[in-house]
């Protein structure tokens, strides 16, 4: 009796012993060394060609539409650089305003559109507001807030007013066109046309 006690714990030592070698051995086999490649700063992390990007609203409504000829990201930015850009903007699903330009770029994190070189920014006409076209070197959008801003030269036409300045800052919002220095224009009032 003594010799049937002495093997019945044998075999589950011995399979409980293989079984920890052979895990062992599969986990040693299965890891996978990964060595990490320092990109070049200089160099795109990501390029896209002939991009075009929609944003909707919780209704389900276009909000925004981002459209490029080439698009960019360099390593640890969170600018995105677009060439030929063209951005839409809309307010429950009508068009508010686009601008284009040559060059823009955009911020991930605060969600703003830096627009250089020929930019226009034209607006549609609506039911308290008439059309307007501004075309500038370079302007910023904040798509977040709806505001547009910048402190170069402007040539500007909103319904039939024109004119010219060093700056601006438009909030579609308040429907306020501000601007703030060497001011050029000639204003009509759209009641009294």
């Amino acid at each position: 009796m003594s010799g049937r006690w002495r093997y019945g714990w044998l075999f589950p030592l011995v399979l409980a012993i293989g079984l920890g070698g052979l895990s062992a051995w599969l986990g040693r086999i299965s890891q996978v060394d990964i060595e990490e490649a320092v990109l070049n700063p200089n160099e795109p992390q990501y390029s896209m060609e002939g991009i075009d990007g929609k944003r909707f609203d919780a209704q389900g409504r276009l909000k925004e539409n981002l459209s490029a000829e080439r698009a960019w990201q360099l390593p640890k930015s969170d600018d995105v650089v677009f060439e030929e850009p063209r951005l839409s903007l809309y307010d429950g699903g009508q068009l508010i305003y686009k601008v284009e330009s040559k060059d823009a770029r955009y911020n991930t994190d605060a969600r703003t559109v830096q627009f250089e070189h020929n930019v226009v920014l034209t607006k549609s006409a609506d039911a308290r507001r008439p059309a307007g076209v501004l075309k500038t070197s370079s302007l910023t959008i904040n798509t977040q807030t709806e505001t547009a801003e910048t402190k170069a030269p402007v040539e500007y036409r909103y319904g039939e007013s024109h004119g010219t300045a060093n700056g601006l800052v438009y909030d579609h919002k308040k429907g306020l066109l501000n601007l703030p220095s060497r001011v050029k224009a000639i204003i009509y009032d759209p009641k009294n046309l």
